[in-house]
């Protein structure tokens, strides 16, 4: 569906919705539970596919320079980076080279960013910068 708010892509039953407004991660999170959704959980490289489907088929990632926040970050323990809300530890991975990096001390939150050198990687940010949100729907059963 398309609103103001959303691109939603169905990608092999797995529906994300990109937001066409930028928040700050926690926001993010927030603005996913309003509609239903969660920041998504990109924990396999079958799923991490699913979303680079997802942002190429979606009119907001056509910019060659665009991110979006995904439920990893490392907020309570530097280095040690688990999904929101389950707090389990990230186990699959898709990091850019030489990150995270925690640049400055203060990078916490995950983005997956298109733009040169990075293709979809994932990169450490500061949690209040804002980009694009990656929602999923949450299968109930």
């Amino acid at each position: 569906f398309t609103s103001q708010q959303y691109f939603g892509v169905i990608v092999h039953s797995n529906i994300f919705h990109i937001s066409r407004t930028k928040k700050n991660w926690t926001d993010a999170i927030e603005h996913c539970k309003c509609y239903g959704m969660r920041l998504a959980v990109v924990d396999t490289a079958a799923k991490q596919r699913l979303l680079e489907q997802a942002l190429i088929g979606s009119a907001i990632f056509n910019d060659s320079w665009t991110s979006v926040w995904i439920a990893a970050n490392d907020r309570a323990v530097e280095g040690q980076f688990v999904w929101q809300p389950t707090g389990k530890k990230v186990q699959y991975t898709n990091w850019r080279s030489l990150m995270p990096d925690n640049y400055q001390g203060y990078e916490d939150c995950v983005h997956v960013f298109r733009g040169i050198g990075f293709n979809f990687k994932w990169n450490d940010w500061p949690c209040t910068w804002l980009t694009q949100v990656a929602c999923e729907e949450v299968k109930k059963c």
